[in-house]
């Protein structure tokens, strides 16, 4: 086999086009650019993760004295607890958070920022 040949069948096993009889068939057929949408990554303590498209955003409502952010989308509510929670929840008005870790709350006094220590995922029915 020349090497264009043996170049050619590197590419194919690489784009997961397998075997001479699927050459026009990938097993896994991928978008050639990544899209504008917008999603909401929640990262949970045990390495859970969660995403919500912001274009199913509802609602959201803050409580200052609670420490307490609820967040409705169409599917799921989502409760974040913690502490310095008004600038994450101006940023979620605006969609600009891309990921939320969930922080245990004996390290949070560590944190100066915005620390949220519980995040309850439950389906809305």
């Amino acid at each position: 086999m020349s090497l264009t040949g043996k170049f050619d069948a590197h590419n194919r096993r690489k784009s997961g086009k397998i075997g001479s009889d699927q050459k026009d068939e990938a097993v896994i057929e991928r978008f050639k650019n990544a899209s504008n949408a917008r999603n909401l990554c929640l990262i949970l303590q045990d390495g859970k993760r969660f995403f919500l498209n912001y274009a199913y955003l509802i609602s959201g409502e803050y409580s200052p004295k609670d420490g307490v952010i609820t967040l409705t989308f169409t599917t799921h509510t989502i409760v974040m607890k913690g502490n310095k929670l008004e600038v994450l929840y101006e940023n979620l008005m605006f969609h600009l958070p891309k990921v939320i870790n969930q922080v245990n709350k004996r390290y949070e006094s560590l944190e100066s920022d915005t620390a949220v220590h519980e995040i309850i995922i439950s389906p809305n029915r």
